[in-house]
C-alpha cells in the first residue's frame, strides 16, 4: 500500500469536513488525521521491516510502532537533508556539498501529542464527563485540527523521505536459523539485538577492524534434582513461570515456577 498517499487522501478529506462549518463533523475530520498518522507510522515502519519483531510490525497502534523504531534507530524520528559531494581524499568530507533535499518526520513526540489530543473527542462521553457538564470546546477542536492538517502537510511537502542508511551486521539465529540484522551506530560497543523469527536476544559487540561478536542471550541452569548434576541452557526470553524441560541426565522435568521461602529472624 501507497501510505504517504493514503494520508494525503486522509488530509483531504479532513479539510473538505472542517469546510463544511458543522461542528458534528469535526469528529469526522479529527477521525482522518489520525488515519493520516497512522499512515506515516506504518510507511516510516515498512523500512525498517527486516529489523522489527513481526509482532511489533504487525501492530496498528502507531506510538508503539514509533517507540519500536526509535529503539532500533535512535534517529527514526528526526529531521534531516540530504547532501552529496566528491570527496578530495577518501574518508575526508567534501569541500563542497549540493543538497539533494529536506525531510519533515512525523517525530513520536509530535504523533504523541496530536495522535492522543483527537482520542477523547472520537468516543462517546463516559458518565463522569457528562456528569462534570463541560461541553465539547468545538472552537478548541477545530484549531487543534487546523494546527494538525499544517504540520502533516509539512511532513508531506518533504522533498525526500524515509531516507534509511547504516552499517549492519548480521547473523544466523543459532535457534532458528532466521537472519538477524543490527544497525551499528558510531561508537557503539554493546548493543541487544532480537530474532525476528523467534524472539531469542542476542549481544552484538564491535570488536574493532569492521567485526562483530554475536552473544546468543541465556543462562545455565543445574537441574533441580538434587541426584542431579545436569545443566541446561536456556533463552532469556525462556527464563518465566511456566517453562519447563525434561533433562538430558536424568530424564526428570524441570519447570520455573513462584518460589516461597521461609526466612528465619
Amino acid at each position: 500500500m501507497d501510505f504517504r498517499y493514503q494520508a494525503r487522501l486522509c488530509v483531504a478529506n479532513a479539510k473538505r469536513e472542517l469546510a463544511a462549518l458543522e461542528d458534528h463533523r469535526i469528529k469526522y475530520a479529527a477521525l482522518e488525521l489520525r488515519y493520516a498518522m497512522e499512515a506515516l507510522t506504518y510507511e516510516r515502519a515498512s523500512k525498517y521491516a527486516e529489523e522489527l519483531p513481526k509482532t511489533e510490525y504487525e501492530t496498528w497502534q502507531p506510538r508503539k510502532l514509533m517507540e519500536q523504531l526509535l529503539d532500533i534507530d535512535p534517529t527514526a524520528d528526526k529531521d534531516s537533508t540530504i547532501s552529496i559531494g566528491i570527496e578530495d581524499e577518501p574518508g575526508v568530507p567534501a569541500k563542497a556539498m549540493q543538497e539533494l533535499g529536506s525531510e519533515t518526520v512525523l517525530s513520536f513526540t509530535m504523533l504523541k501529542k496530536r495522535y492522543d489530543a483527537l482520542g477523547s473527542f472520537l468516543h462517546m462521553p463516559t458518565l463522569k464527563q457528562l456528569g462534570s457538564a463541560k461541553a465539547v470546546d468545538y472552537v478548541k477542536l477545530r484549531a487543534r485540527s487546523n494546527d494538525i492538517i499544517a504540520f502533516l502537510e509539512k511532513v508531506l511537502a518533504s522533498t525526500v523521505f524515509n531516507s534509511n542508511f547504516a552499517i549492519f551486521a548480521d547473523v544466523q539465529c543459532e535457534n532458528c536459523g532466521s537472519t538477524i540484522r543490527k544497525r551499528m551506530p558510531h561508537g557503539a560497543e554493546e548493543l541487544s539485538a532480537r530474532c525476528p523469527g523467534c524472539d531469542a536476544t542476542y549481544k552484538v559487540r564491535d570488536v574493532g577492524n569492521g567485526n562483530v561478536q554475536w552473544r546468543i542471550d541465556g543462562q545455565d541452569f543445574t537441574c533441580s534434582n538434587a541426584e542431579c548434576s545436569e545443566q541446561a541452557f536456556m533463552l532469556r526470553r525462556d527464563i518465566k513461570i511456566g517453562t519447563a524441560w525434561r533433562c538430558r541426565g536424568c530424564g526428570g522435568v524441570n519447570q520455573f515456577g513462584l518460589g516461597l521461602f521461609f526466612a528465619k529472624e
